[in-house]
C-alpha cells in the first residue's frame, strides 16, 4: 500500500506520520507475502505498534490542544486498533490470521485517515483556537500546525 495525495489531511506533521505508518504496514504485508517467517512478521508488527502508539499520542494531544469535541470517540478508535491488532497477533502463526491482519490494516488505515482524522483536521482549520492558559489563544492557517502555534 502506497501513500496517495488523497490521504493527506492537510496537517504536515500528521501526514508525515501517516506515511511512516503506511511504510510500516507495507513491511508487514511484504513479510507475509514473501513468507519471511513469523519472527520477521512479528518484528514488523511490533514496529507498527510502536509507531502507532507515538502517532496516536501526538494526535490525541493535538485534538485536546484544539478542543476537538470528538476527542474521546477518536481515542476509543485508537484503543480498538490496539485491541484488534493484539487479537490478530495472538493468532499470527496461523496463515488466515495474517490475511485477516492485512485486510484489517488496509481497511483501518484508509477509513481512519479519510474519515476520523479528516474530521479533526477540519475542526482545526475551521478556526479552532488553541486551548491553553495564556491570554492570547493562537489559531492556525497553514499545514505546519506546531510551527504555527509554538
Amino acid at each position: 500500500m502506497e501513500w496517495k495525495d488523497e490521504y493527506s489531511i492537510g496537517i504536515q506533521e500528521i501526514d508525515d506520520q501517516h506515511k511512516l505508518l503506511l511504510r510500516s504496514f507495507t513491511a508487514i504485508e511484504e513479510s507475509i507475502r514473501s513468507d519471511q517467517g513469523w519472527s520477521n512478521t512479528h518484528y514488523a508488527i511490533l514496529e507498527l505498534n510502536q509507531l502507532a502508539s507515538m502517532h496516536f499520542t501526538f494526535e490525541e494531544a493535538l485534538m485536546k490542544m484544539f478542543g476537538y469535541p470528538e476527542t474521546e470517540a477518536h481515542k476509543r478508535e485508537h484503543q480498538r486498533f490496539f485491541a484488534e491488532m493484539g487479537r490478530i497477533e495472538r493468532h499470527s502463526l496461523n496463515k488466515s490470521a495474517e490475511v485477516e491482519m492485512v485486510q484489517f490494516l488496509r481497511s483501518w488505515l484508509t477509513t481512519h485517515i479519510l474519515g476520523s482524522d479528516r474530521s479533526y483536521a477540519r475542526h482545526i482549520f475551521s478556526g479552532a483556537q488553541v486551548v491553553r492558559s495564556s491570554p492570547a489563544p493562537a489559531t492556525v492557517s497553514g499545514p505546519r500546525i506546531l510551527s504555527d502555534i509554538l
